[in-house]
């Protein structure tokens, strides 16, 4: 009887054991706890979004400091040398590129002038988008290992709850050493229409609010 005890205890404590380090190796739990601890970050974000036959190519600079101030600046594509900062709320400062890069204005979250291709707003490029979508959209299917950019990546597939300006589903994979995001790819339905790249990620540099005057 005492053998048997020791021997369910042993097989209790490797069940208890194995369940933790599953749950240690989740790339969804990993990146919960990850971007817990985040204050604030700058990333590149290369952007290749389609809607129907109009196709936008861009890539942006991009700070994020908890818990809702964003700055994205374009750096190439169409608009280049705009930008906008969003302190929360549903409005965001921003300025035109070239000559009218000086005039700076008041305008919606939504407006034309500051959304994508497809719509989305500045706020939806930033990791805490991809934790809502975590939240609220349902996992498809087990996580799967890739190479992104040169990059060790987990592969998750989140159907959305509530389709995002046509988006149904979105594949983002999560580095491997930072457990952050490296690559989200948008699908309406089986067809991709966006694709955000991250690169030259600098967790926590310091940013302070008045940085997104």
């Amino acid at each position: 009887m005492y053998r048997a005890r020791i021997a369910f205890a042993l097989a209790a404590a490797a069940f208890v054991a194995s369940v933790t380090a599953g749950a240690l190796a989740d790339p969804v739990s990993d990146f919960a706890a990850a971007w817990a601890k985040v204050d604030d970050y700058t990333v590149t974000i290369k952007v290749h979004e389609t809607d129907g036959k109009n196709v936008q190519d861009r890539v942006y600079h991009y700070a994020y400091k908890k818990p809702h101030f964003a700055k994205i600046d374009v750096v190439s594509g169409p608009g280049r040398g705009s930008g906008s900062v969003w302190s929360g709320g549903d409005h965001v400062k921003g300025h035109q590129g070239g000559f009218l890069s000086g005039i700076k204005a008041s305008i919606a979250l939504t407006d034309p002038r500051a959304v994508s291709l497809r719509g989305d707003t500045m706020d939806q490029a930033s990791f805490q988008s991809v934790a809502d979508d975590f939240a609220n959209g349902k996992i498809e299917g087990a996580s799967t290992a890739a190479t992104v950019d040169g990059v060790a990546a987990d592969v998750v597939t989140i159907d959305l709850a509530t389709p995002a300006n046509g988006v149904t589903k979105r594949v983002v994979a999560l580095s491997k050493v930072t457990h952050l995001p490296v690559r989200r790819s948008g699908y309406a339905g089986d067809t991709l229409v966006k694709q955000e790249d991250f690169s030259d990620l600098s967790i926590d540099p310091g940013l302070k609010e008045s940085d997104f005057n």
